[in-house]
């Protein structure tokens, strides 16, 4: 469970709406985009590894939508630093997400 802080500064980020649809809804969860693993690992809960989606979306990262979840940013290796790897937001297009809440567009072609 992420503390209240952490949580509100994810939702001021993303504005409450689905990286991967672009759609607002009521049913948004934090996703880990650095799987934690059974044991978990120190850096899982920083922004940079925190995005929010449906949640409907969320569970199907782990079956069917993992493969094109891992091409577009969503899941990455819990030994990348999440700060350096680009994240296909559906209304952003490629970003990098930031520790500090803020999130760098960049200009891909």
């Amino acid at each position: 469970m992420l503390d209240k802080k952490l949580l509100a500064a994810l939702r001021e980020r993303d504005g409450d709406v689905c990286a991967w649809t672009g759609l607002e809804t009521d049913t948004l969860v934090p996703h880990h985009r650095a799987n934690r693993g059974a044991g978990g690992f120190k850096g899982a809960d920083r922004l940079s590894n925190l995005i929010l989606v449906d949640s409907v979306v969320n569970g199907r990262f782990e079956n069917d939508l993992q493969r094109r979840a891992q091409l577009l940013g969503f899941k990455i290796s819990r030994y990348s630093d999440p700060e350096t790897i680009s994240l296909f937001h559906k209304v952003h297009g490629w970003v990098l997400l930031k520790d500090d809440g803020s999130m760098v567009i960049l200009n891909v072609e």
